[in-house]
């Protein structure tokens, strides 16, 4: 089976992929800028910093409470320098314990005295027993791909600011830098990490009566203690993410649907009109209007200009019928005039044949020149360049020209247009040709002695009104449309029939709706007389 001319086979498949398709590239939008904020969250919050601020300094504060305790109460009972180790145990069981904090002191010589997780305490051996590992501890899990994708991108925008793995003592001798500062009389942080990587920070305190140091104490927190409060932020984090993921499915697959559905339908319409699936019936394209967004404006820019395709058609076909019609009148009448000149029998005959085939020829020439003009007309009006002109100076010029023959016939033109000036923009040659053929239809309608009366004025809406009276004998009230109508032709008896196309007021209207104007017809009666005159009235756009 043949496919229709300009179509393509794969149409019907293209529109029903469409929405699928715009639908993956909303989703894929939206994930990705949602991913791209959630990996920065994770990646360059400084949650993480601020808590190791606040930690080291909540061990900065209960490192000189208790340096100031082991001072006063775990000295040596023989006076010398130095801390007791038992007496120092005793004191770190009571405070450290609640703390789930480490706990060492090293003396004068950095050699390690006391370390709560290598002793028991006073209080008695501590049980430990593992917790069950989380789903979010596993190492191949999600958290740990986001926990090791965060740490990446921190590390190259920000470079790894954490120290490597080292042995804190080595041969029961410190090898942390902080102590020896501590040994020196000062309070020193570090932060490391141990050999599962997660992260120590511990806080050094001079333990001293007076100036006299008699050790460091350090106190450090668990291994993965702040990992495990980052790793919990994160897992918020995380949840947010999912929530606003799922949100964001949701509302872009809405969000395609509303754009995808009304553009399909649009779609399938056109293809509708294009391929005449509804023989002679008029394809309605779907108005949307109502909807004030853009494709509302496009609903209803497709729908005008569908709407304006189907008058052009049936324009144009009612056009082809009128012109067969109006050429076959002239050419009946030339047929019969030639087949009865081989029968005419005297030259007066044969004389009034001739002028009759004359008379023809010429109306049949002037048919074709004004159907030619009217069939180019759309598009000379599409392709015409619209500039600003004076509109009462333009109807001031058209009167001055059309006095000479409004005289011969007796008539006088009046210019009634205002003085002030009339600015529009339009085709200044094709408003001239209607004003033109307003006031010579006019003087073929006015009698002997009678005015025309052309006036303009801008009207409160800012639109210009034109009008164009005469004193003839008016327009039978049933007509006063079908006037425009193209090939209508209602003369006076004065003037010889086919000397007219009835194209004229066609032409008008043409002319002043591509310029968004309107045209009308409508009886009037003259003071002072009895007879009813014509008025045309055209309006257009200030």
């Amino acid at each position: 089976m043949r496919k229709p001319a300009g179509g393509s086979g794969h149409d019907d498949d293209t529109l029903h992929r469409t929405p699928s398709r715009l639908t993956r590239r909303i989703v894929s939008f939206n994930l990705i800028g949602l991913g791209l904020l959630v990996a920065g969250v994770l990646a360059l919050n400084d949650f993480r910093g601020k808590l190791i601020e606040l930690r080291t300094q909540a061990l900065e504060t209960q490192g000189e409470i208790i340096a100031i305790t082991l001072a006063e109460s775990a000295g040596r009972d023989d006076g010398s320098l130095g801390v007791d180790p038992p007496k120092a145990q005793v004191v770190l069981s009571r405070v450290i314990e609640p703390a789930r904090v480490r706990a060492q002191i090293f003396d004068r010589g950095a050699r390690l005295m006391v370390d709560t997780h290598l002793a028991a305490g006073h209080s008695g051996g501590v049980q430990t027993e593992a917790l069950p590992a989380s789903r979010f501890d596993d190492p191949e899990g999600p958290m740990a791909w986001i926990e090791g994708a965060g740490r990446f991108l921190r590390d190259m925008a920000l470079g790894d600011t954490r120290e490597p793995v080292a042995t804190e003592i080595l041969g029961g001798v410190a090898r942390m830098q902080e102590v020896y500062a501590a040994l020196g009389g000062a309070v020193a942080r570090g932060e490391r990490v141990n050999a599962r990587g997660e992260l120590i920070v511990s806080v050094s305190v001079p333990i001293q009566t007076l100036r006299k140091v008699h050790g460091a104490l350090v106190l450090s927190t668990e291994g993965g203690d702040i990992d495990a409060i980052v790793r919990s932020e994160r897992i918020s984090i995380l949840q947010v993410f999912l929530v606003a993921l799922a949100v964001s499915v949701v509302l872009s697959v809405l969000l395609a649907k509303a754009i995808g559905r009304p553009i399909e339908r649009l779609a399938q319409a056109a293809l509708a009109a294009e391929r005449g699936e509804r023989g002679k019936r008029r394809i309605e394209m779907p108005d949307m209007s109502a909807r004030g967004d853009e494709i509302g404006h496009l609903s209803g820019a497709l729908k005008r200009m569908t709407d304006t395709l189907y008058q052009r058609l049936e324009a144009t076909e009612s056009f082809a019928a009128d012109v067969a019609h109006e050429i076959k009148n002239p050419l009946s009448s030339l047929r019969s005039a030639v087949e009865t000149l081989g029968y005419a029998r005297t030259e007066a005959d044969k004389l009034r044949l001739m002028k009759v085939m004359n008379h023809d020829v010429s109306r049949l020439d002037r048919l074709v020149t004004d159907i030619s003009n009217a069939s180019r007309l759309d598009a000379e009006l599409v392709r015409e360049d619209r500039e600003p002109f004076d509109l009462s100076h333009l109807l001031t010029t058209i009167v001055e020209f059309t006095q000479p023959k409004a005289q011969e016939r007796a008539v006088r033109i009046r210019d009634e247009a205002v003085d002030e000036s009339l600015r529009m923009r339009g085709i200044e040659g094709r408003l001239a040709q209607v004003f033109v053929n307003l006031i010579e239809n006019a003087l073929s309608f006015s009698p002997e002695g009678s005015e025309i009366r052309v006036a303009a004025a801008r009207g409160g809406d800012g639109r210009i009104r034109v009008t164009i009276e005469d004193e003839g004998p008016g327009i039978p009230d049933d007509n006063l449309e079908s006037v425009f109508e193209r090939f209508y032709s209602e003369r006076p008896d004065t003037e010889a029939y086919g000397n007219h196309s009835g194209l004229g007021l066609a032409i008008s209207r043409q002319i002043v709706e591509a310029h968004n104007g309107a045209i009308a017809a409508e009886n009037i009666r003259p003071a002072g007389h009895d007879r009813r005159g014509a008025r045309f009235v055209v309006e257009l756009p200030g």
